[in-house]
């Protein structure tokens, strides 16, 4: 054998035998425990529901899924914590709407890409409208006349949200502006939609905005009622409750959670844990739990993934830099 065609029967084995090495290790994924970082605080919505993914994979592979809280500045303290880490697929980010749809739109101090630095494995919880929600107390029965009231006393209705930057909060400065609704809008960053429904309870706010899952129990205890729903059409869960969009047109705010890996995680690794997220997602103890979530369930590919959360982009993308606080 030539010199020559020796090199290349080396090369060829030497790649040949990377790939099967590269395919070997995607199908022992995992070997170890798995870390999600969650960033929102612990007992909220999202939080739970990566939970309740997280043991049924833990189940499913043998190995634990963890869920470690990481909230703050949106989703970027979450975000960047999970781009430094190795690109093996043991560290994870639920990719809650805000770290894509909102942070990005705020290039002036952003320190990483997410559309870069991040790659989307599947979706843990799909398309999940945002609700408004009052106490009975305030007398109000649906968005219309949630709208007059809060017209009629400019500033003084308080609408809380969860933190800065989140999606809610997003959602609540975009319907004043587009919806000539003057509403006082408070971010919850420590305790979220639970500390708003607190406060509510307390005479202090008068509404919160956030997906049905976060709200469910205060709505079924009869302490808060859902006035409008945050999609072009209604709800299934909440059949009952009509779109903000009949008031004010073209209005719509959907959340969703990703589950994302750092940029470069091989693609072996990223198939295996779409692959687990579906598995867990079809099990009927989740389709339970998500159920009494009143969250739908979205199976998608990575590559389906990607492309709803661009969609995302294109619509919040311009209305986070018109509504951005100065």
């Amino acid at each position: 054998m030539s010199r020559t065609w020796f090199g290349v029967a080396v090369l060829v084995s030497i790649f040949t035998a990377f790939g099967a090495s590269a395919g070997i290790a995607g199908d022992l994924f995992p070997t170890k425990p798995i870390k999600i970082v969650m960033p929102l605080p612990a007992g909220t919505a999202p939080d739970v529901q990566t939970r309740v993914i997280g043991e049924q994979l833990t189940r499913l592979w043998g190995q634990q899924v963890l869920v470690e809280n990481r909230p703050g500045a949106g989703g970027f303290l979450a975000a960047q914590s999970v781009v430094a880490a190795p690109r093996d697929g043991y560290t994870l980010l639920a990719g809650i709407s805000s770290i894509f749809t909102i942070l990005p739109a705020q290039k002036d101090w952003l320190t990483i890409d997410v559309n870069r630095d991040l790659i989307q494995a599947g979706m843990i919880v799909g398309a999940t409208p945002l609700y408004i929600a009052v106490p009975p107390k305030i007398g109000v029965a649906s968005f219309p006349e949630f709208a007059r009231l809060a017209k009629s006393k400019p500033l003084e209705i308080i609408v809380g949200t969860l933190g800065v930057g989140t999606l809610p909060h997003f959602a609540a400065l975009v319907l004043a502006k587009t919806g000539n609704i003057p509403i006082n809008v408070v971010p919850y960053n420590q305790g979220g939609t639970l500390a708003a429904v607190a406060d509510i309870m307390g005479g202090r706010v008068h509404a919160a905005i956030d997906a049905a899952a976060s709200l469910r129990g205060s709505v079924l205890s009869g302490d808060l009622r859902l006035v409008g729903v945050m999609s072009p059409e209604r709800d299934p869960f909440f059949p009952e409750v009509p779109t903000v969009a009949a008031t004010v047109p073209g209005f719509s705010a959907v959340g969703f959670v990703s589950l994302a890996a750092p940029a470069g995680t091989p693609a072996e690794v990223v198939h295996r844990l779409n692959e687990g997220l579906g598995q867990a997602l079809e099990t009927p103890s989740v389709k339970q739990r998500f159920a009494e979530f009143s969250t739908p369930i979205a199976i998608m590919t990575p590559a389906q993934t990607k492309a709803f959360v661009e969609n995302e982009q294109k619509l919040w993308w311009p209305l986070v830099r018109e509504n951005e606080p100065k």
